[in-house]
């Protein structure tokens, strides 16, 4: 089979893929979703062979669990999961911090600025806002191959962020932005251990609403 045979199924494979993982990870398919190959091929008008190639990169990525006899679901969010996650995030956005305090030029300092405000209105929002912070922490480490990895997690998080956000009083999102324009002062001044530490109550901060969100999730089921 040739190169341009197979061309027309990856592509369709990661687009599936782009979508399916977009809406895991906003929520618009909630833990516990079934995803079926027939309904989806029937969905993106594609064959059952790219859904498929997609849904076992999903498996591959935690997001989807295989159950057997009845195709794929969206995987649930356990406390456990949840805890293991946001200790290898803040493992390595601690470690970013520390390289970024070392390397990143005055003018990538001065560039995160732009997020001691929030103007958005929506959670969907607030999100990316938030998303976009942490990616911008991790670049200023100046390690191409550690802002992948912790870009890559940060995005995987977002479905926990999604239920931290929901969880606090009024949805007023205020505080976790004083939280990070605390955490660019001290990276601004290169005091690398006190924006360490900010960030590591930031990040304990969001496990607790994350399980109080969750708690609250497992009674009302």
């Amino acid at each position: 089979m040739s190169d341009q045979t197979l061309a027309p199924a990856v592509m369709h494979g990661t687009r599936i893929y782009d979508e399916l993982k977009r809406g895991i990870l906003t929520c618009e398919l909630p833990p516990g979703t079934d995803l079926r190959e027939q309904e989806l091929a029937q969905q993106f008008e594609v064959s059952k062979s790219p859904v498929r190639e997609a849904l076992q990169h999903l498996v591959r990525d935690g997001l989807v669990t295989v159950m057997p006899r009845q195709g794929y679901r969206v995987s649930p969010i356990s406390l456990t999961d949840a805890r293991d996650m946001f200790t290898f995030r803040c493992a390595l956005e601690v470690a970013c911090i520390v390289e970024a305090t070392k390397n990143a030029s005055d003018e990538q300092l001065k560039a995160l600025d732009r997020f001691r405000h929030f103007h958005g209105k929506s959670e969907s929002e607030f999100i990316v806002y938030n998303r976009d912070f942490h990616c911008a922490l991790a670049r200023c480490s100046g390690n191409g191959r550690m802002t992948r990895t912790t870009c890559d997690l940060i995005e995987e998080a977002d479905r926990l962020t999604r239920m931290s956000v929901a969880s606090l009083r009024g949805h007023n999102p205020d505080k976790l932005v004083e939280e990070h324009s605390a955490i660019i002062t001290a990276l601004q001044a290169r005091n690398s251990r006190l924006a360490a530490n900010l960030l590591k109550k930031h990040v304990t901060a969001a496990v607790k609403r994350f399980s109080a969100a969750l708690e609250w999730a497992v009674l009302q089921a």
